[in-house]
């Protein structure tokens, strides 16, 4: 039975295990024999064999000679139970038989709370443990804990309870790469990004597991450019191998910039890796993902069309590919034609073909999607995609009054109203989004900081629309005298492969003095144009310096392109915030003087802007 779960093959081991016991009843297992059966059940996630053995287990216990065994068979019973699920199960067994005294046990509950989500209780366990019963293990899983609530506070709390250890304590803690990796990818997650390349760096041999770490870490506190600068180094000192993990988040990178060359670039890597990628669902579904945000929706096609099986994921994907490509119809007859093969939990694709009816302007037959849906299935995301549907065709009163439905039968939610209010900065209704943000403001309703933002800023916006720059003034210095965050719109844009970022009125880049003067020929050209600044975006302290709005991100890396590629080339870019309406408007004109196509990929979709002055969204955006 031992060799058998050194082979990994531990049906083999349930096999032998229930040969003995059938055809010797005459032999007792010793607790070896039962731990091997039970490892077995655990490598296999099989419950209903593991409680079958447990309670065989259950009627021989008395053939345990010592305590120490029946400590070790009950451990192994608690893993079973907190690996498969059955949590209630575990902690019975872990309170009965006085597991709590040994830290093996507890980490191994530790362990099962952090599989089955319930992070919370996990990070309890090991506050709870006195600080001499603790090993590098419970650290380990703390982090990990921590990293799965993304809680910053409880971060800072695990580095101070590490800096309490001893000297030659922490010496040794510091030289455990699988606890570094944790700590990195913890700080990572709760978004203290100093902290994590300290701990990088601290690192004497870092592995391909700590780049990667350190790499997602990146991408989930939207710093794509360093994840691809991590890749990059990978590459160039041979340490990715047949790595996959590095592969995904390079992708994922790409698909964050938006930029077609880096996908292609990095699908090269892929094939020339020697990796059998063809046959896998999650580095394909990455790939075409990726290439469709950066707007190459044929390479998408192609690999969605040679996808050995169409999941739940690989279709919502491609609805969602073909919404921000403002090719709504084509989702639609994705959906219809995967909808009767589709079973069990649709919520991603239904999100993903609402929000395609959204990009393009199809009211009807979004409404005809949510008509089918059951009402026990229309969670509060498919509602306030139904009331984008309508914020963004101009029919405000069918969203407010979607909203007003939704209350009925369900709490309050803000981001419903934050969509509607997004419509009425697009239309210019003052009236609908003052009273939005009083309701939303004024009362009770629990904000989170980005809301709260997100409310205040869209309202001010609303209201320089209509040249009421008093009513702006007075909500923005609400916003920045409660200190609420704004964040701040970046642009990245490659040029002969090398990454550039800007942000609005930006002057880091070395031509930065030839970039401006571009923007002042590109200005005088508009004017000419009859071009005026959009009032919703304007400030009061903007109208009375408009290059204010003339150094937005995306114009800076417009201009930077235009004075450092030849007549003709296409310009690509990605903005982390959506376009504001006056960047959407210039950009149409800039195409149209300069002859160039130019793809924006914003938060929310793809912007393909034609040399005739026209953009693939048809303002839908």
């Amino acid at each position: 039975m031992t060799q058998s779960n050194k082979q990994n093959t531990p049906k083999n081991t349930l096999v032998l295990f229930d040969h003995l016991i059938n055809q010797h009843p005459d032999i007792t297992p010793n607790f070896i024999t039962y731990l091997l059966a039970l490892t077995a059940c655990i490598r296999l996630g099989n419950l209903t064999e593991g409680k079958r053995i447990h309670e065989y287990i259950r009627q021989k216990r008395t053939t345990f000679i010592e305590r120490n065994e029946d400590v070790k068979v009950h451990t192994c019973l608690l893993q079973l139970y907190a690996t498969c699920g059955d949590l209630r199960t575990a902690e019975e067994i872990f309170y009965r038989e006085h597991l709590n005294h040994h830290v093996i046990a507890v980490n191994i509950l530790i362990k099962g709370y952090i599989i089955n989500k319930q992070a919370t209780v996990a990070v309890q366990f090991a506050e709870n443990l006195q600080k001499n019963e603790r090993n590098i293990v419970t650290f380990l899983l703390w982090a990990n804990a921590i990293a799965q609530l993304g809680n910053i506070e409880l971060a800072d709390k695990i580095h101070l309870e590490l800096k309490s250890l001893s000297t030659s304590t922490q010496d040794f803690f510091a030289n455990d790469r699988k606890l570094t990796n944790a700590l990195i990818d913890m700080d990572g997650k709760c978004g203290n990004i100093l902290r994590m390349e300290e701990t990088f760096q601290d690192l004497k041999e870092p592995d391909i597991i700590s780049f990667t770490t350190l790499a997602k870490a990146y991408i989930v506190n939207n710093l794509p450019t360093k994840a691809l600068a991590i890749y990059d180094y990978l590459k160039q000192t041979n340490q990715i191998g047949t790595d996959q993990v590095i592969y995904l988040v390079a992708v994922n990178a790409a698909g964050k910039l938006g930029l077609a060359s880096r996908a292609r670039s990095i699908h090269e890597d892929l094939r020339a890796s020697g990796i059998s990628y063809e046959t896998n669902e999650k580095i394909l579904n990455a790939l075409m993902d990726t290439y469709g945000k950066c707007g190459d929706l044929n390479a998408a096609r192609d690999i969605f069309n040679r996808l050995p099986m169409r999941s739940k994921p690989s279709i919502s994907s491609m609805i969602n590919i073909y919404g921000i490509n403002s090719q709504a119809l084509e989702a639609m007859t994705l959906y219809y034609q995967s909808k009767d093969q589709l079973t069990g939990n649709t919520h991603s694709i239904l999100i993903s073909v609402l929000t395609a009816c959204a990009h393009g302007g199809l009211v009807e037959e979004a409404q005809k999607i949510f008509d089918e849906i059951p009402q026990e299935k229309r969670s509060v995301k498919i509602w306030n995609a139904l009331v984008d549907v309508y914020g963004r065709a101009g029919q405000l009163s069918e969203a407010h009054s979607l909203i007003c439905q939704f209350e009925e039968l369900h709490p309050h939610a803000p981001v419903l109203y934050i969509s509607l209010l997004a419509a009425c900065r697009k239309h210019k209704n003052a009236a609908l989004a003052l009273e939005i943000h009083n309701k939303l403001i004024d009362s009770n309703t629990p904000l989170t900081d980005d809301q709260r933002s997100a409310i205040v800023v869209l309202t001010a916006n609303v209201h320089a629309s209509i040249g009421d720059h008093h009513q702006s003034l007075a909500l923005r210095q609400n916003l920045y005298r409660n200190k609420i965050p704004k964040y701040a719109g970046i642009t990245w844009t490659e040029i002969n492969g090398i990454m550039y970022e800007f942000y609005a009125q930006d002057t880091r880049h070395p031509r930065s003095k030839e970039i401006y003067e571009q923007l002042e020929i590109l200005h005088e050209q508009l004017t000419q144009l009859g071009y005026q600044p959009n009032e919703s975006v304007l400030t009061k302290e903007d109208h009375d310096n408009q290059w204010s709005i003339y150094g937005h991100s995306e114009r800076l890396a417009i201009a930077l392109s235009l004075i450092s590629t030849p007549s003709g080339t296409t310009i690509q870019l990605t903005k982390n915030l959506r376009m504001c309406v006056d960047c959407h408007h210039v950009t149409k004109l800039i195409a149209c003087l300069t002859q160039r196509d130019i793809i924006v990929r914003d938060r929310l979709r793809i912007h393909c802007f034609t040399k005739d002055g026209r953009c693939s969204c048809d303002e839908h955006f």
